[in-house]
């Protein structure tokens, strides 16, 4: 427990993160949304963390708070963001395990920070690779990264495993309707038996994530429109992309039924 002596800063917290302002001053350990919630699964007890994109460092006060995480290292790329982290972190008197650092992704890290994991949560896959590829061979000195792309998921898949990183877990979460992808690498390797699974996510495939059939009934949703609006375009049926998105929409046709029967 965390006392907070400024009751309307306390409530500025609360409200940013979306839930209702506590009645006392002190503040139970912040609770995360489904998504952050899924990353901070991923995050092993006693990791020292660096958060690349922090935001408002909700992830980190929560790491701190839950006593996962000794110490982290919140990273923003612009003075505005980092004050904004740095207000978090200062109203939850968190500041001696919480260092907010202005920087562009990992290049704002040393190896005397002595980083075990690093998070890249909320930003697109290519801007993920791209932050990854600048780092280069820094990456060798993480024990585990925990990406959740917002978009081209299957790309980072790609990235990933064809420069010798393992997929060692993969979640799924569900906030306000939309489902969020999240991974944790390790240097490693990772078979993938068909192409499709670079979509799909091997590791959810293995561990049959909860959210797993909904999921994958919404991107056979998501598929099935593609396709009809490939099909009304001059070559329709006939066109090059309409056959390759059929191929690969009867494809997850196929998974799903695999994982509806327990195969």
């Amino acid at each position: 427990m965390i006392k907070i002596n400024d009751a309307s800063a306390s409530e500025t917290v609360w409200r940013r993160v979306g839930y209702a302002v506590p009645v006392e001053t002190t503040v139970n350990p912040m609770r995360l949304g489904k998504r952050l919630a899924a990353v901070a699964s991923l995050i092993p007890e006693g990791a020292v963390v660096a958060d690349i994109g922090t935001d408002h460092a909700y992830l980190p006060v929560y790491l701190v708070m839950q006593k996962t995480s000794p110490r982290v290292i919140a990273i923003e790329k612009s003075p505005q963001n980092c004050q904004r982290a740095r207000e978090t972190v200062n109203l939850f008197n968190l500041g001696e395990k919480i260092e907010v650092r202005c920087g562009d992704g990992l290049s704002a890290l040393q190896e005397e920070d002595r980083v075990d994991l690093v998070v890249i949560a909320g930003l697109g896959g290519k801007t993920i690779c791209r932050l990854l590829m600048t780092a280069g061979e820094k990456l060798e000195r993480y024990r585990r990264l925990v990406l959740q792309p917002m978009g081209d998921a299957s790309l980072l898949r790609r990235w990933l495993l064809a420069r010798g990183f393992a997929l060692a877990e993969e979640r799924l979460a569900l906030e306000r309707g939309f489902f969020y992808e999240v991974m944790a690498v390790e240097k490693g390797c990772t078979y993938v038996a068909d192409p499709i699974y670079y979509e799909l996510g091997p590791g959810l495939m293995e561990a049959k994530d909860p959210l797993l059939i909904p999921w994958l009934q919404q991107k056979i949703k998501n598929s099935r429109h593609v396709l009809d609006g490939l099909g009304k375009r001059a070559k329709g049926p006939r066109d090059g992309r309409y056959l390759y998105f059929l191929a690969r929409h009867k494809k997850m046709e196929e998974v799903l039924r695999h994982v509806c029967h327990g195969q």
